[in-house]
């Protein structure tokens, strides 16, 4: 699914009710010399390619978006990180978090310089409220971010080399780095940092939608616009033999939709729907499948067919839900 396919961010999250206008903003963003030496490297200085599609620019404003928040996690991470202490964690954890600061800022600047190259309107920053109040937490939700984010952009890489395969190596080369980012934050909190083969693809809408419960409402000068879906979380799972878990949402459940699941580079599955007489509204179990390793998503939806997350993502009735290394209960 494209990311102009989407519609109701902009009207609830900016300052003003607007749209994302194009061809306006030319100029380039430079970093300074701290950044750049503690990120190991600046923006990619080679020539871009001709003009590429509408699509393709209005895709780099959302990563801009998402990257904007991952910059502003990182960099409040640095700040709190001392403050914390970081007692059990690796000794130069500090020193990771500070060059994955810095290499963020560095996606945001490529992003941003590839949008003013094309005279496009670039998206700045919103303000964030991040949960986390240690270093255990913030680790957490480090990993959590990341994988989302890693996500979100294969499925740019994936857009891009259909329209604009010229503009492939800076996506491809962003990525990478993220999952190495990824694979420290696992690390730290001992878990595997190589929990599955592929890491899993999901559509931008789905990104933005996990992305939104860490925007300040109405904060945002300037914001892509996106559909909104009714958020879904994991409410308890079992890692018995009945290999369950149970979600809540505000959405009417009824016994005639199905969980669809995404994980690693495989088609979507799907489960029934459980719901337990005498259980409050919007709560529901359903079988975690087999099969699946590392971080899955799961959406509501009334429909089977959709084999892929672009189709799955028009057909979400809620979520997505973060499912965090499923492979440690599902069958």
């Amino acid at each position: 699914m494209r990311f102009s396919d989407s519609l109701l961010l902009a009207l609830l999250y900016a300052s003003s009710v607007s749209t994302v206008p194009t061809r306006r903003q030319t100029g380039q963003t430079s970093l300074p010399p701290a950044v750049i030496s503690t990120a190991g490297g600046n923006i990619p200085n080679a020539p871009p390619p001709p003009t590429p599609s509408n699509a393709t620019l209005n895709d780099f404003q959302i990563a801009e978006f998402l990257e904007n928040m991952e910059s502003a996690f990182f960099q409040a991470g640095v700040k709190n990180l001392t403050a914390w202490g970081m007692d059990g964690y690796p000794a130069n954890t500090l020193d990771v978090v500070s060059r994955v600061a810095a290499q963020e800022q560095v996606h945001v600047a490529t992003f941003d310089n590839l949008l003013r190259h094309f005279n496009t309107t670039t998206i700045p920053p919103c303000r964030y409220a991040f949960p986390v109040s240690n270093t255990a937490e913030f680790l957490q939700l480090a990993q959590v971010i990341t994988t989302v984010g890693i996500g979100a952009v294969i499925d740019l890489a994936a857009s891009v080399a259909d329209t604009d395969p010229a503009l492939l190596q800076n996506i491809a080369s962003t990525v990478t780095v993220e999952a190495r980012h990824d694979s420290f934050f696992r690390q730290a909190l001992s878990l595997v940092p190589n929990p599955a083969p592929q890491d899993t693809r999901i559509s931008p809408l789905w990104a933005l939608n996990l992305a939104l419960p860490f925007v300040v409402p109405k904060s945002c000068p300037l914001s892509p616009s996106a559909r909104l879906f009714p958020a879904m979380g994991v409410l308890g799972r079992m890692t018995g033999t009945t290999k369950t878990i149970t979600f809540t949402t505000a959405v009417n459940v009824t016994e005639s939709m199905y969980i669809g699941w995404v994980n690693q580079a495989n088609v979507p599955v799907y489960t029934n729907v459980t719901i337990t007489a005498g259980v409050p509204a919007g709560i529901f179990t359903t079988t975690v499948p087999p099969g699946m390793g590392g971080m899955a998503f799961a959406a509501l939806t009334g429909q089977m067919a959709a084999q892929d997350v672009g189709a799955l993502t028009v057909a979400t009735v809620a979520g997505p839900a973060i499912v965090q290394d499923v492979g440690e209960y599902g069958g």
